[in-house]
C-alpha cells in the first residue's frame, strides 16, 4: 500500500506527463497546419497586356490562400516605368498605365501577413505599348449604293469597347444622311451597321468613323480615333441622254461661245430657252445626239473621266482625241408629270461648267479639276409638262497632266417622277 506522500507525488508526475503530451499535441498540429499551406498565397495568372499611349487599365487579380482570412500584403513593380507604370488600388486591382511605346515587365508579389516567416508568390507578365488604332474593313470598293445596310468591321489595337456606351460614344461623318449602329462582337472587336437616307453626295467623298474617349473600357486620354473610308459615288442612276449635242471653241464658261463662233446669230440664251431640233446646222456641224455614258477611267495615282469627248467623237462633231479650250454644249428635254419644288440636281465636270433650267441659269463653277461623278448640288423647281436642260463644259486643258473632258449629271427623285427625251 503506497503512503500518503508517494500517493501525491505519482499524482504529480502523471500531471507532468499530460502536459507534456498536450504541448507535444499542440505543437504538432502548429505543423501540420503550417504544413498545409496556411502561409502560402498564391497569385493566379495575369495574361500579357496590349495597352494603348495614354491609356489606363485596370485589372483583377486574384490571390488563393488556403486559410481565407489571412491578409496579404500586395506590391507592383514596372521593369521599364517609361514605357508603363503599374499601381495596385482597392481589393485587389491592378492598374497599368501606357506612358509611350515599348515593351516592359510587371511583376506582382503577394506576401502573407499572418505571422512570422510569411511566404510571397509572384508573377510576371509582359506589357506591350502601342498608338492606339481603330482598324476598319468592309468590302471594297465602297460606293454609294453599298452605304445602306453595310456592316463594317471594327478592330480595336492597344484598347478595349465599353459594353455599355460605345454607341453613345460613336459618330459617322463627312456624308450627310449616313448613321451607324454598334453591336459588340468581343472585347476587342465590333459591327457598324450604316444608314444611309440618300441625301447629298459627291464623288470620292470620305466617310469618317469616330470613336470618343468614352467608349473604351480604359481611361483613355488620347485623342479621339479616326478610321477614314473613301466612298465612291455609283456610275448608275447618272443620266446617259439622249442628249443632243454641239461643240464650239472657246473654253471660259462666263463667255458666250455659240454667239462667238456664228457671229451672233445663234447665243446660249437662246438654245436654253427654245431648244433646238436634231440636225439642224451650226456652222458645218449639225446638233447631234448622243449618249454620255458614265464611265471613268484609273491610272496609278488617279482617276478621271474622259466621257464628253468620247461622245462627241463618236457622233461624229470630231475626229480628235482631245480637244483644248473648247465648250460642249449638251440639252436634253425633262418631262415631269406634275409641279415638283425644289428638286435636287448633281454635276460633276471636268473642267468649269454651266447650268440651264428653262432658259434660267441654275448653276454655274469656273473650275480646274477633274471628275469621277458627282461633285456639286443644287435645287430647282420643275414645271408640269416639259423642262429644257442645258449643260456647258468646258476643257481648258491647262491643269498639268490632264486634257481629259468628262461630264456627270444626276437628278435626286425617282425615275417615276420624271421622264427624258431629245428636246423636240
Amino acid at each position: 500500500m503506497l503512503s500518503k506522500k508517494r500517493f501525491s507525488l505519482y499524482i504529480l508526475v502523471l500531471g507532468f506527463i499530460k502536459l507534456f503530451s498536450t504541448v507535444i499535441l499542440i505543437g504538432v498540429l502548429f505543423a501540420f497546419i503550417g504544413c498545409s499551406g496556411n502561409d502560402q498565397p498564391f497569385i493566379t495568372t495575369i495574361d500579357n497586356q496590349t495597352l494603348a499611349v495614354n491609356a489606363t487599365r485596370t485589372i483583377e487579380v486574384y490571390i488563393t490562400d488556403s486559410n481565407k482570412k489571412d491578409i496579404h500584403t500586395v506590391k507592383t513593380f514596372s521593369e521599364n516605368s517609361e514605357i508603363a507604370t503599374a499601381f495596385i488600388e482597392g481589393p485587389v486591382k491592378l492598374s497599368i498605365e501606357g506612358i509611350k511605346k515599348g515593351r516592359t515587365v510587371i511583376l506582382v508579389s503577394a506576401t502573407d501577413d499572418s505571422g512570422a516567416d510569411n511566404a510571397t508568390d509572384e508573377m510576371v507578365f509582359d506589357v506591350t505599348v502601342v498608338e492606339p488604332e481603330l482598324i476598319a474593313s468592309t468590302p471594297t470598293p465602297l460606293k454609294e449604293s453599298s452605304l445602306d445596310g453595310n456592316d463594317i468591321s471594327l478592330s480595336l489595337i492597344g484598347l478595349t469597347f465599353d459594353t455599355e456606351t460605345t454607341n453613345e460614344n460613336m459618330n459617322v461623318s463627312g456624308i450627310d444622311g449616313v448613321t451607324a449602329y454598334t453591336t459588340l462582337i468581343s472585347d476587342t472587336e465590333a459591327t457598324a451597321e450604316l444608314h444611309y437616307n440618300y441625301t447629298d453626295f459627291a464623288s470620292d467623298s470620305i466617310l469618317n468613323i469616330i470613336l470618343y474617349s468614352g467608349a473604351f473600357e480604359e481611361h483613355y486620354r488620347g485623342p479621339f480615333l479616326i478610321e477614314r473610308l473613301l466612298v465612291r459615288e455609283d456610275l448608275r442612276g447618272h443620266i446617259e441622254g439622249p442628249w443632243l449635242w454641239m461643240i464650239a471653241p472657246g473654253g471660259n464658261i462666263d463667255v458666250d461661245d455659240l454667239s462667238a463662233a456664228s457671229n451672233g446669230r445663234i447665243t446660249e440664251k437662246q438654245i436654253a430657252q427654245s431648244g433646238v431640233s436634231e440636225g439642224e446646222h451650226f456652222n458645218s456641224l449639225q446638233w447631234t445626239s448622243g449618249r454620255l455614258l458614265p464611265t471613268t477611267v484609273c491610272g496609278i495615282f488617279l482617276c478621271s473621266s474622259d466621257n464628253v469627248i468620247n461622245a462627241v467623237r463618236h457622233i461624229g462633231l470630231t475626229s480628235r482625241n482631245q480637244l483644248t479650250d473648247y465648250s460642249a454644249y449638251a440639252l436634253i428635254n425633262i418631262r415631269s408629270p406634275r409641279d415638283q419644288k425644289n428638286v435636287q440636281m448633281g454635276v460633276g465636270s471636268d473642267d468649269s461648267v454651266k447650268v440651264w433650267l428653262n432658259g434660267v441659269v441654275v448653276y454655274s463653277n469656273f473650275i480646274q479639276r477633274r471628275t469621277t461623278g458627282i461633285q456639286n448640288q443644287f435645287h430647282v423647281n420643275l414645271n408640269a409638262g416639259n423642262n429644257l436642260l442645258l449643260v456647258k463644259v468646258c476643257n481648258h486643258g491647262s491643269f498639268p497632266g490632264n486634257d481629259d473632258w468628262g461630264m456627270f449629271f444626276r437628278i435626286y427623285i425617282s425615275t417615276d417622277d420624271y421622264t427624258l427625251s431629245l428636246p423636240r
